[in-house]
């Protein structure tokens, strides 16, 4: 097993699941999907994550194990999944798995669902100092079994 499953697996056993906002979600995601082509829909819901991550900033640390824990503290709170953050030397990479977006919004919604994360964490990094020469981009779609995201923080010729 890959240490992206056992990570996977030790996070799902330690959550409950939390339905009450299913009904509404879903609704609400069948709607937005009806209503917006998905480039306006993860432009909508990375400004959505940009305001969460305001509201909430991570604490400053000294170095990439110190913004991991951090972020996996506040996601860790929310159920919101678990991260791993890589140094790539031409990138950094954000692996983050079991963010509930497919619980939540449905399967169609993953085509957009997870520009709220990349709006979360472009918003703490930019807060963090991360140089305004670089961008922060989700790098493919979401990888199964355990909805795996990889986001990638680099200079905008790394994403051509």
């Amino acid at each position: 097993m890959s240490d992206l499953e056992q990570g996977s697996l030790q996070y799902f056993h330690s959550r409950a699941s939390h339905s009450q906002w299913l009904p509404l979600l879903r609704a609400l995601a069948d709607e937005l999907n009806a209503q917006m082509p998905p480039e306006e829909l993860r432009s909508f819901f990375y400004a959505i994550g940009g305001r969460i991550a305001a509201a909430d900033p991570l604490p400053v640390g000294t170095s990439l194990a110190d913004l991991e824990r951090s972020a996996n503290d506040w996601f860790g709170r929310l159920g919101w999944g678990w991260v791993k953050v890589r140094d790539l030397q031409t990138s950094l990479e954000f692996v983050h798995a079991c963010a509930p977006l497919r619980q939540a919004f449905g399967d169609a919604a993953l085509a957009w669902s997870p520009a709220v994360i990349e709006g979360i964490y472009a918003s703490w990094l930019k807060r963090l100092g991360a140089s305004g020469a670089l961008e922060l981009h989700q790098v493919g779609g979401v990888e199964t079994p355990v909805d795996a995201m990889r986001f990638r923080l680099a200079h905008p010729s790394y994403f051509i």
